[in-house]
C-alpha cells in the first residue's frame, strides 16, 4: 500500500473506534463520514504524516472495520421497492421490480428528470425531513463534545481544525438522514442498488437500510483502489471479473459477499465496439482528421500538482510537433476547469469539464487514451484502443501483457512521435495489453442478467 494511503487507514481505524457508538436514528454516523473523513486526513496530510509516520498497518483492512459495520447476514425487510441511485436508471429499466430512483446532485437529478420513464424519481434535499426528537440530536452533540475533551483520543483528533469539521459534516449528515427516512417511510423498501457505499451518498443509504434489516447491494462503479473502495460494507458487492474480486480479497475482503458480473458505464453512452483487423490497419478506423490525431487525456481526483504538471508535459510535447496531435483533455466530476483552464492554451488542445461532452464520444474519435489511471482505460481498452498510463511502472490489478507507461517529457515526446511516424505503432501498442478477465470482454451487465442475480 502507498505510504499515504497507509497514513489515511491508520487514521480512518482510529476514527470509526472513536465514534462508533454515536447513533442517530438507529444509524452509527461513523460510517456514512468514514470517506469524507479520509478527504480530510489527505488534505491534513502534512500534520497526519508527522504523526503516524513510524506505524504499521495491518493490511486486513475488512478485519480492521468489521467490528464497526452493521452484521446484516440475518433476517432481510420484505418490501415492494428496490431503492437505486437515480445513475443507474439504465442498468434497472426492464426490472419486473418496482423502482424508486434517487438523486444526490442537481445535476443529476436535471438530467435524470428529463427521462420521463425514470419514476419515481426523488432529489434527496428536496426531501421534507422526517420529525425526530430534539432530544436526539442533542444527544449526538453531547456525545461529540465528550470525545472532544477527552484527554486519552489522540491530539488529531482534538485539534480545533478537525472539531470544526466533525461538527460542520455531522450536523448536515443528521440532515440528511431525516430526509431519507421520510423516504423509507413512504415506501416499502426490500432492496437498495447504489454504484458506490462508500462514498457518503451510497454510505448513507446502504446504512440507514441495514439499520432497517433492508439488504443492500453495492455495483462496482470504476477501477478499485485502496482508497473508495474499503471496507465492503453492503450485503453484496457485483465485481466486474475475478481480477477484481481477487484485489478485494488481498485487503480481506470475503468471498460470500462478492458475485462476478460485467461492467456497466451508466455515465457513458454505450460502446461500439471495433473489431482489430488482422492487417494491423487498426490505426486507420479511428476517425480522427487525416491531418490530426486526437488524443484522449483522462484526468484523475490527485493532486493539482500533480495534474499540472502532467498537463504541462503533455503540452510541451505536443506542441514540438507542428498542429499534427489534438489533445483533448477530460476533468474527474471532482474537478474544477478553474485550476486548470490557464494551461491549455494552444488552439490544439481543448479542455472539457464532466458532463458536457459524451465521454464515449471522445473514447471513439481518439487514437489514444492517457490517464494515469481511470476507468477510462478501462472503457478505452474494451473499446480495443491503446492506454498510456501516466505513471512510473507499477502493477495495474486488472490487465495482462505489457501496459505503457509514460511519465517524463521525454518519454511523451517518443510516444507521440511513435503515433505520428509509425502507422503500425497504435496497433501493437493496443495488442501488447489486454483485460484479464475474459466475462467483461464479451459482454456488459444487461438488465435481464441483473435480474437474475438480484432473485
Amino acid at each position: 500500500m502507498q505510504q499515504k494511503n497507509k497514513i489515511i487507514w491508520l487514521f480512518t481505524l482510529e476514527f470509526l473506534e472513536i465514534f462508533s457508538n454515536i447513533y442517530y436514528d438507529l444509524m452509527p454516523i461513523s460510517i456514512p463520514l468514514l470517506r469524507d473523513f479520509q478527504k480530510y486526513v489527505e488534505r491534513q496530510y502534512h500534520v497526519a504524516y508527522l504523526e503516524k509516520k513510524n506505524t504499521k498497518l495491518n493490511l486486513n483492512i475488512q478485519k480492521a472495520c468489521d467490528p464497526y459495520l452493521i452484521n446484516n447476514n440475518h433476517y432481510k425487510k420484505t418490501g415492494e421497492y428496490l431503492l437505486v441511485r437515480s445513475d443507474l436508471y439504465s442498468l434497472t429499466s426492464t426490472l419486473k421490480k418496482k423502482c424508486i430512483y434517487l438523486a444526490h446532485h442537481q445535476n443529476e437529478y436535471k438530467k435524470m428528470f428529463r427521462n420521463k420513464q425514470c419514476r419515481p424519481l426523488y432529489f434527496l434535499h428536496d426531501l421534507p425531513e422526517k420529525n425526530m426528537p430534539i432530544s436526539d440530536e442533542k444527544q449526538v452533540t453531547s456525545q461529540l463534545n465528550q470525545i472532544f475533551r477527552n484527554q486519552n483520543i489522540p491530539a488529531f483528533f482534538k485539534n480545533n481544525s478537525f472539531i470544526t469539521w466533525m461538527n460542520k459534516e455531522v450536523k448536515k449528515l443528521l440532515v440528511v438522514i431525516r430526509k431519507v427516512h421520510t423516504l423509507f417511510d413512504k415506501y416499502s423498501i426490500s432492496k437498495t442498488l447504489y454504484g458506490s457505499t462508500i462514498n457518503r451518498h451510497g454510505a448513507l443509504i446502504t446504512t440507514f437500510a441495514q439499520s432497517r434489516n433492508i439488504e443492500t447491494i453495492n455495483f462496482q462503479h470504476g477501477i478499485l483502489g485502496e482508497l473508495g473502495h474499503l471496507p465492503l460494507n453492503a450485503d453484496l458487492h457485483l465485481v466486474w471479473g475475478k481480477s477484481h474480486e481477487e484485489y478485494l480479497k488481498t485487503y480481506g475482503a470475503p468471498s460470500e459477499k462478492m458475485k462476478i458480473a460485467p461492467p456497466h458505464f451508466p455515465k457513458s453512452a454505450k460502446i461500439a465496439y471495433i473489431k482489430k483487423s488482422p492487417k494491423g490497419d487498426y490505426f486507420l478506423k479511428t476517425n480522427v482528421p487525416f491531418n490530426q490525431i486526437n488524443i484522449l487525456v483522462a484526468l484523475q481526483p490527485l493532486a493539482e500538482s500533480f495534474n499540472k504538471k502532467m498537463i504541462q508535459n503533455i503540452e510541451a510535447a505536443a506542441n514540438k510537433f507542428s498542429g499534427k496531435l489534438f489533445i483533448h483533455y477530460k476533468l474527474h466530476p471532482d474537478q474544477s476547469s478553474r485550476s486548470y483552464k490557464n494551461l491549455v492554451t494552444s488552439t490544439n488542445s481543448k479542455l472539457y469539464t464532466h458532463g458536457t461532452v459524451s465521454l464515449q464520444d471522445l473514447i471513439d474519435k481518439s487514437a489514444l487514451i492517457i490517464t494515469p489511471f481511470s476507468t477510462v482505460s478501462y472503457e478505452a481498452l474494451l473499446a480495443q484502443k491503446p492506454v498510456a498510463f501516466y505513471s512510473k511502472p507499477r502493477n495495474i490489478y486488472y490487465l495482462q501483457g505489457k501496459p505503457s507507461f509514460i511519465f517524463s517529457l521525454d518519454e511523451i515526446y517518443k510516444l507521440f512521435s511513435n503515433i505520428i511516424y509509425n502507422q503500425t505503432f497504435l496497433f501493437k501498442l493496443f495488442s501488447q495489453v489486454s483485460i484479464k478477465d475474459e466475462i467483461c470482454l464479451d459482454k456488459t451487465l444487461n438488465p435481464s442478467l441483473l435480474e437474475k442475480i438480484l432473485n
